[in-house]
């Protein structure tokens, strides 16, 4: 999943203080599901955008943390959509 946000108020960095990250690094977080990268592709005065990676793991949703069978097994599964 991909999320991103664009400001251009003056200053346009202020979004990384509204959203409690420095612009000038890459963040990354361990989730349960997977990993959550928040990075700025643009980071100036006139124009700040702040980007969400998700990286969702469907093995790990089902295999849960050492449950047996996991909380979604029955609705994950390691393949892709197709219509």
């Amino acid at each position: 999943m991909f999320l991103s946000i664009t400001a251009t108020h003056r200053p346009a960095t202020d979004l990384g203080f509204l959203l409690r990250k420095n612009p000038a690094r890459m963040h990354e977080t361990e989730l349960s599901f997977g990993r959550a990268l928040t990075l700025y592709p643009e980071a100036s005065d006139e124009r700040c955008t702040a980007a969400l990676v998700l990286e969702v793991d469907p093995v790990g949703l089902v295999r849960g943390k050492g449950d047996a069978g996991g909380p979604m097994d029955q609705y994950v599964n390691d393949r892709p959509y197709t219509p």
